[in-house]
């Protein structure tokens, strides 16, 4: 059985994994956090399952930089089969040309979202199944 702290532990590490595939372009690894019918409210769209997710996320342009931070990951409710969390995202955002040995040029953050999870367990491990943000602030 797992304890209130196992399951903080595992789905905040989840989520912070969901954003660094989304910042390193490993958005196979990225979809591999998300249940198979899962949704991600982004950009104004409603994502629905891994191929939906693959398929926006290949319309990204190679010639951005993103950084996403969790910050002030709050479990809401949580038992053994399913979890939900609060959290803030800070997004820093970088367009243009990039070098992989070179650091991009450094602005304020370019939003601020207050997001809601949801977490399904699957098997041995936790999925994300819904994912969205309120956006609180935007450069």
């Amino acid at each position: 059985m797992s304890t209130q702290a196992n399951i903080r532990e595992a789905v905040e590490n989840l989520i912070v994994d969901f954003f660094y595939h989304l910042d390193t372009f490993g958005f196979e690894a990225l979809v591999g956090c998300m249940a198979p019918d899962g949704e991600w409210h982004r950009q104004g769209k409603i994502l629905r399952g891994h191929q939906m997710i693959l398929a926006a996320l290949a319309e990204r342009g190679t010639d951005v930089r993103t950084a996403h931070l969790v910050t002030n990951f709050h479990i809401v409710s949580a038992n053994a089969t399913s979890a939900e969390a609060r959290f803030y995202m800070v997004a820093y955002r970088y367009d243009g040309p990039i070098s992989e040995n070179e650091p991009a040029k450094l602005d304020l953050p370019f939003s601020i979202g207050l997001y809601s999870c949801r977490y399904a367990r699957a098997g041995d491990s936790w999925t994300i199944a819904d994912l969205r943000s309120e956006l609180r602030f935007r450069r």
